[in-house]
């Protein structure tokens, strides 16, 4: 079992082998040097830089705390592959982290629910999605305030996406702790949970789909989303949530 790492060392079982005997701390720092490609890897996969970009430094430092930790569980002798269980680990990690440090308050909640209805309420009576100006008089509020409401939901739709693959992952692996060798049910649970999800996916409407598979697997922002798709960045931001909200209530009743 080897893994590589461009431009960086070779850890192959014998280094493994060495630190499980040894826990040489120079050892450790070797392994971290090959593997600390995963922190940055899944960070980017979240997109998490364009919503959280103040604290990126604090959650990247938290994912190398994780995958240290991830080191010194490691059994080499089980035939996982060391990237795919450190992988899951750091994004489960990172998701606990955020959702303690910046979960959303049941006020902004309430804001999100009331512009969301209000957007229902626009569009039943003129037929059309309602302009940022629109919204936010409608609302009584300014468009800052619009603005800070849409990053608001942003952040709770990333959230419960990235929580569903990585419930779907962690149920593929099996187990990901030393302890517990893992069910099988528990794997095919995983592996149908991640079918559901691809069919959920395929569902969409054409404009859902793409957002979908632009921001989450093309790794682009919504204002670059936007100029491909020839809208405005708050047409974008609709059609995610709108997207997201179908994905959860799907895989939400498989999980029931």
């Amino acid at each position: 079992m080897t893994a590589y790492k461009a431009g960086g060392p070779i850890i192959d079982e014998g280094v493994w082998k060495e630190y499980a005997r040894t826990r040489d701390i120079n050892l450790r720092n070797r392994i971290l040097e090959a593997y600390l490609y995963i922190v940055s890897v899944n960070i980017k996969r979240m997109n998490l830089a364009a919503s959280y970009q103040q604290d990126i430094e604090d959650i990247t430092n938290h994912g190398i705390l994780e995958l240290i930790k991830c080191i010194d569980r490691y059994d080499y002798t089980r035939g996982i592959q060391f990237d795919t269980y450190a992988s899951i680990r750091v994004r489960g990690s990172i998701l606990d982290y955020i959702r303690k440090r910046d979960w959303v308050p049941a006020d902004v909640r309430k804001q999100v629910r009331e512009m969301n209805e209000c957007i229902a309420r626009f569009r039943a009576e003129h037929h059309r999605q309602p302009s940022d100006d629109e919204l936010s008089r409608a609302m009584g509020i300014s468009t800052d305030e619009l603005n800070e409401i849409r990053r608001s939901e942003l952040n709770m739709n990333l959230l419960n996406f990235e929580e569903l693959v990585y419930k779907a992952e962690t149920l593929g692996m099996g187990a990901l702790s030393q302890t517990d060798i893992g069910r099988p049910e528990d794997k095919t649970l995983g592996e149908e949970l991640k079918k559901i999800i691809a069919q959920s996916v395929d569902e969409l409407d054409q404009n859902e789909r793409t957002v979908i598979t632009l921001y989450y697997y093309e790794g682009l922002k919504f204002k670059d989303i936007a100029f491909v798709m020839d809208v405005t960045p708050s047409r974008i931001t609709q059609i995610h949530t709108k997207a997201l909200k179908k994905l959860k209530d799907k895989t939400s009743r498989y999980l029931a």
